[in-house]
């Protein structure tokens, strides 16, 4: 964070950060640098597992994955989007707990968007972990697309 968007003042002796509004003590503030930059290792752990999975170890709908833009990452709570053959875009979003993946369901982003499916990556999951829990969590977003156009359909 830049000088501009953070200051730090003394409040009972202690280093207090202030950003946006929002006081934070110095422990708070390392906590929250700790989880964003755990978060940011799942992100990059899933993209470099998606980069080296050869096409045969994904379904014959699975197109493409990038990166969101700016606008789908920070208002739209998207971490991926996954083009597909068949029902357009799939969206992930990618938490490095089961903690961040129960934040994340109660929050604005997961109630205005029911199609982001969440996957959890951990330290310890190996590429290959990582590339089954997105066929899993993409093929059953799918289904419940194709579910409900059916539905829609009748």
């Amino acid at each position: 964070m830049t000088p501009v968007t953070q200051s730090a003042i003394l409040v009972h002796g202690f280093p207090t950060f202030i950003k946006r509004g929002w006081v934070m003590d110095a422990v708070s503030k390392a906590l929250k640098d700790i989880t964003l930059a755990r978060g940011r290792k799942a992100e990059d752990k899933f993209f470099e597992a998606m980069r080296t999975s050869a096409s045969a170890d994904m379904p014959r709908w699975f197109r493409s994955v990038r990166r969101p833009t700016f606008k789908e990452d920070r208002y739209e709570g998207k971490d991926a989007v996954i083009e597909t053959t068949d029902v357009g875009k799939l969206f992930l979003q990618i938490k490095s707990s089961k903690a961040g993946e129960t934040h994340f369901k109660k929050s604005r982003h997961s109630r205005r968007n029911k199609f982001i499916s969440v996957i959890v990556i951990l330290e310890r999951d190996t590429l290959e972990d990582v590339r089954i829990k997105a066929r899993v969590a993409l093929s059953q977003l799918r289904q419940e697309i194709l579910n409900k156009r059916n539905i829609t359909e009748w």
